[in-house]
């Protein structure tokens, strides 16, 4: 049941609900974009950075069955000694509301959300991951066609762990029914590689630290399959422009900001729909003025109900 737990509960995940097609791996490495300086590596002192997006829905309804969801989410980024070096803090709140609705019939309201943190290494030590945590409540149908809103939705309510050892050769994860109150349930990985690895809950970061005109290759654990998986972008990043409207620092931009687009996809068998991440090109290697920012994310939910739209609202950038 722990998997059929995972399937339902990662509704709202932001990557976990991926998959994709093969590709060639690579050892990456990565600049502090999210700085105005982008050179300052590991000298990452007094960083504090917040973004809040709005969370939007565009709903696909399947033969009379449908979702309704709106939220928030905010990250937030600190400095921290881990492992005994500079390292990050890194942590999101996903809040979601909503409701079901199968041939006319509306479904009791919920409330759901998604809080994970993760710290990890600074660009020096390619962003290596120490340790992560997830906790997650989630209201989810279990087939594309329920024959009840009574039998056809569940509630999921658990913790993901995952702690790392200190040559990132081995990954331990801790599973925790909440709703059950059941025993914790351990997993050993053997991730050693010489191609990157980073953890689920730093991907949305770390891609910021990447020169993203080109395709990307890493590994992470895949917490539905339970396996160490590669993801890949679909295709090489393609340049566009954003329509943004955000408060940045205090001050409220209204611009047409130049981005890339990536499609996002995990390895497996049976490709699924890419998640789409729009994040802000650098604009000059000493003044980035948008820190590579994600502008936009658009995430598929399961049971093809439609598709959950990011968009930045807010962003306190580190004043350096």
């Amino acid at each position: 049941m722990k998997k059929l737990r995972f399937a339902g509960a990662l509704l709202f995940a932001p990557i976990t609900l991926l998959a994709a097609c093969g590709g060639v791996m690579t050892n990456l490495s990565f600049t502090s974009n999210w700085f105005a300086n982008t050179g300052l590596g590991d000298a990452n002192e007094q960083t504090h950075e917040t973004l809040e997006y709005t969370v939007g829905f565009d709903s696909t309804p399947r033969d009379g069955f449908s979702a309704d969801y709106s939220g928030s989410y905010r990250t937030e980024l600190v400095n921290k000694s881990v492992d005994g070096g500079a390292g990050y803090l890194y942590t999101t709140r996903l809040d979601i509301t909503g409701h079901y609705e199968l041939n006319g019939e509306k479904g009791e309201p919920f409330n759901d959300y998604i809080e994970t943190s993760v710290e990890f290494l600074s660009v020096g030590q390619r962003l290596r991951p120490v340790k992560s945590f997830k906790e997650v409540k989630s209201t989810s149908p279990l087939s594309m066609s329920p024959s009840s809103l009574s039998d056809g939705i569940v509630e999921y309510h658990y913790s993901y762990a995952v702690e790392y050892n200190s040559d990132l050769t081995e990954a331990v994860s801790t599973f925790i029914d909440l709703k059950e109150n059941a025993e914790p349930v351990k997993k050993t990985f053997d991730i050693e590689d010489s191609t990157t690895y980073l953890d689920n809950e730093q991907i949305l970061f770390a891609l910021r630290g990447l020169d993203l005109s080109a395709t990307t290759t890493f590994r992470s654990i895949n917490p539905v399959t339970e396996q160490v998986a590669k993801l890949r972008f679909a295709a090489a990043p393609t340049s566009t422009d954003v329509s943004a409207e955000f408060e940045m620092n205090g001050t409220q931009v209204s611009e047409t900001i130049a981005a890339y687009s990536v499609d996002l996809l995990y390895d497996g068998s049976n490709p699924g729909q890419p998640q789409k991440l729009f994040y802000a090109k650098k604009t000059d290697a000493s003044a980035n003025v948008y820190r590579n920012v994600l502008l936009r994310m658009e995430v598929p939910v399961l049971q093809t109900l439609g598709t959950l739209r990011y968009t930045l609202s807010k962003a306190d950038f580190a004043a350096k």
